[in-house]
């Protein structure tokens, strides 16, 4: 991630130093190239001043759209500039694998930043970090009372005041899987090969002169020579709706909700990876995916039987219905939700844990591989 970063940096260095090489005097020839200077410098002055008053460089950071931004950012380096290295040679299979690959790692690192949703102590180490970075940020209203904030923020349900919910929601990334769902759905249309994606996740409006249309996350060519438009996330019919009248392109929306590739564990309220068997086989665009859900007994191939029954895997699951013949599953977490099969080891007496990992329960144990409802017809 920090070479990613660099290199954007060095970007943004590169047309600083543009900027700041032609708004200086001393490199030019003076008096004989007073036009050129005074050219740069009045155009200077006058993009500066047009696009403070509309305003532009506020969409670059602020603190009312900051989510957006900073998860627009993050898409750009991977759906506006990055996967340009996936067609660097044609027809290569392999590197689309390394780019699925890479952005299933990408989800991992959002979910461990959302760990400070319940993590206090972390939350307020970042925070500072924060600050060190970006002094501007302590005079933010609430900023002060985040930091003396001590239970949960950001998660389904919690009693943190609403405004501060909402500030607590602008030092991340799109929260609660929105950015990645939207990243998960790329590779998801992707790997099943439904057509040509045409990402418009960095273009929340597009305008004519008198009008204006809210498109959705993605556009799909199919090979048939059809178009559809793909929204992530439901509850956004209404706006699908006016897309699909105004240009008469189809619009599915993809559920999120269901999608099994980010439970929350409702012990530890965090949320539940993507394993390393999960990753390597999704990426391998060879492998055929018969099942979503994946029995890791049985399936998996980086930890033996008997290490996953101890809980060795950090993102296994545990999702099991108590069954009165099974001893193993009369316990609090036999209750069809998904747990962190960790958590549940952790949570439960040691005569229970014990019983549970003697079972190696291969009904129970699993995790599943990404997959989205709702593009069905296209498949």
């Amino acid at each position: 991630m920090n070479d990613a970063l660099e290199n954007l940096i060095k970007s943004v260095k590169h047309i600083r130093t543009l900027h700041a090489f032609f708004s200086n005097e001393e490199n030019y020839n003076l008096p004989d190239d007073n036009v050129d200077f005074e050219i740069y410098t009045e155009n200077s002055n006058d993009f500066i001043a047009a696009f403070e008053e509309l305003p532009v460089f506020n969409q670059l950071y602020n603190q009312k759209d900051r989510q957006m931004i900073l998860a627009d950012l993050i898409e750009y380096i991977l759906l506006g500039r990055g996967f340009y290295a996936i067609g660097s040679r044609r027809n290569n299979t392999e590197l689309k694998g390394l780019f699925i690959k890479g952005v299933l790692h990408l989800v991992n690192l959002l979910m461990t930043y959302e760990t400070i949703t319940i993590d206090s102590e972390r939350r307020n180490l970042f925070l500072d970090s924060l600050i060190a970075e970006l002094p501007e940020i302590e005079d933010e209203e609430y900023f002060e009372e985040l930091k003396a904030y001590a239970n949960p923020i950001g998660l389904p349900g919690s009693n943190a005041p609403r405004n501060l919910a909402k500030y607590f929601d602008k030092l991340l990334p799109k929260t609660a899987g929105g950015l990645w769902h939207e990243l998960l759905a790329y590779i998801f249309i992707l790997r099943n090969n439904l057509g040509f994606i045409l990402p418009l996740l960095l273009h929340q409006k597009i305008y004519s002169l008198d009008d204006h249309l809210v498109p959705p996350d993605y556009l799909i060519l199919t090979k048939d020579k059809r178009i559809y438009g793909i929204e992530v996330g439901i509850k956004k019919e209404i706006q699908s709706g006016s897309f699909s009248l105004k240009t008469a392109i189809p619009t599915a929306t993809v559920d999120t909700i269901n999608s099994r590739t980010s439970d929350r564990c409702p012990s530890c309220n965090k949320w539940i990876g993507i394993c390393p068997f999960v990753i390597n086989n999704y990426s391998n665009v060879e492998v055929t995916i018969e099942n979503i859900k994946v029995n890791c007994i049985n399936d998996c191939n980086i930890y033996t039987p008997e290490e996953i029954s101890i809980g060795i895997c950090k993102y296994t699951k545990y999702s099991r219905s108590r069954a009165v013949t099974r001893e193993h599953t009369h316990h609090n977490y036999s209750d069809g939700k998904h747990y962190h099969y960790q958590c549940v080891l952790n949570n439960v007496t040691e005569q229970k844990r014990n019983q549970i990992i003697e079972a190696q329960d291969s009904v129970g144990i699993k995790t599943h591989f990404p997959f989205y409802s709702g593009l069905e017809e296209l498949k």
